[in-house]
């Protein structure tokens, strides 16, 4: 052939200079036409045989992808481009640190046709033994995620015929670090309660902890969303922060969208006086109040930054010498004591407006050492007096 004046051809291998190549017939998807496709680059001539016979197996079977030198960084850049339109800008933004500070630092300059099962699966061993930016183990969570961001991206380079398979599928995850953090007891949720009584966001904590919302649905309620008479708050809306902007969006983290939470008496009287409070705020100020409708927000009635009540809390709980917990805890602590009191599951679900039910008893099924020993010891009575 004359393209290969080099080097003769012969079943399918030639010499050109010092590197051998190899041709292959592959079938165009599209077109249907089977073409032929010459591969080079191998150093000796056994190479070549190897590949070409792996070529031809993969190209019988409609998985035959051409060899090519872009790195997983390459690909999972253009892959994050296409993503971040696709999907809400905090999901966005996750992805992105996702790549940042686990993916590309390990895999990022590794060819895309060179990663392979193995690979991915030591890589995932790694962050769970020491894959922090500390050197600390991951969590079970972000091994999790860091699988999903991974795997959704080779997908995408089966999907463009950079590879044949994807090589994260059918991968079993470590197990990582698991976070086992006690939620406040009674005793220590009155304690703070008392602690944060006289700050101006009493109110946010109270509805916190009595309804299981998320920080950014509290800090995007408005007035109108509330109903204290009939003691229920309507909850849409997503308030946080992506990268140094402050965003809002029309649906809630778990992807639910609207969804009616009932409180009790108690909650609605304190959030009647943090109505008095903010008030009075509004009066003393004068023409610097700005009014915008929210519930919680500063001392010139514009939002509450979604950081200030986690701030708040971490400095409240240190205050009071309690045990380290986040402000997302109360969310935990909520809905725990309410399965475990034996409120159904169906029901929990739908109040902190999870998608799906197995989300439910995945995170928040936590039962207490005490409630272990109980079930024991009922176990037992029930069959000493039975």
């Amino acid at each position: 052939m004359t393209r290969h004046k080099t080097g003769e051809q012969k079943d399918g291998l030639a010499k050109r200079g010092s590197k051998w190549s190899y041709i292959v017939r592959v079938q165009d998807p599209i077109s249907g036409i089977t073409k032929q496709k010459w591969i080079s680059g191998f150093a000796t001539k056994e190479e070549a045989k190897s590949a070409r016979d792996l070529a031809r197996t993969e190209a019988r079977q409609g998985v035959f992808v051409s060899p090519s030198k872009i790195t997983v960084a390459e690909h999972l850049e253009e892959w994050i481009g296409i993503k971040k339109s696709k999907v809400k800008a905090t999901t966005a933004d996750n992805y992105r640190q996702i790549l940042d500070f686990y993916i590309l630092p390990k895999l990022g300059s590794t060819l895309l046709r060179d990663l392979n099962p193995t690979k991915i699966e030591r890589f995932y061993l790694d962050l769970a033994e020491g894959g922090s930016r500390k050197g600390k183990p991951l969590s079970r969570s972000t091994v999790r995620l860091v699988s999903i961001v991974l795997s959704q991206g080779l997908e995408r380079a089966v999907k463009d015929r950079r590879l044949a398979l994807n090589p994260a599928k059918g991968i079993e995850r470590p197990q990582g670090k698991t976070r086992r953090n006690e939620p406040f007891t009674a005793s220590e949720l009155k304690l703070f309660f008392t602690g944060v009584e006289n700050h101006r966001l009493s109110a946010f904590y109270r509805l916190s902890a009595y309804t299981g919302a998320r920080r950014g649905e509290l800090v995007a309620l408005r007035w109108s969303d509330i109903d204290l008479e009939k003691g229920i708050v309507t909850i849409s809306k997503n308030r946080t922060r992506v990268r140094n902007e402050i965003i809002e969006q029309d649906s809630t983290k778990g992807g639910e969208g609207r969804r009616v939470v009932d409180f009790d008496a108690e909650t609605a009287r304190l959030l009647r006086a943090h109505k008095v409070r903010q008030n009075q705020e509004r009066l003393r100020i004068g023409e610097i109040w700005q009014e915008t409708g929210y519930i919680f927000v500063q001392e010139n009635g514009l939002p509450v930054d979604p950081d200030t009540p986690s701030k708040v809390f971490q400095t409240v709980c240190t205050r009071l010498g309690l045990r380290n917990q986040t402000l997302h805890d109360l969310r935990h602590l909520h809905a725990t004591e309410l399965l475990r009191h034996g409120v159904g599951v169906h029901l929990v679900k739908e109040r902190l407006g999870h998608k799906d039910i197995s989300v439910t008893l995945e995170i928040y099924g936590h039962i207490r050492a005490d409630d272990k020993r109980a079930v024991a010891d009922q176990f037992a009575l029930a069959i000493e007096n039975g």
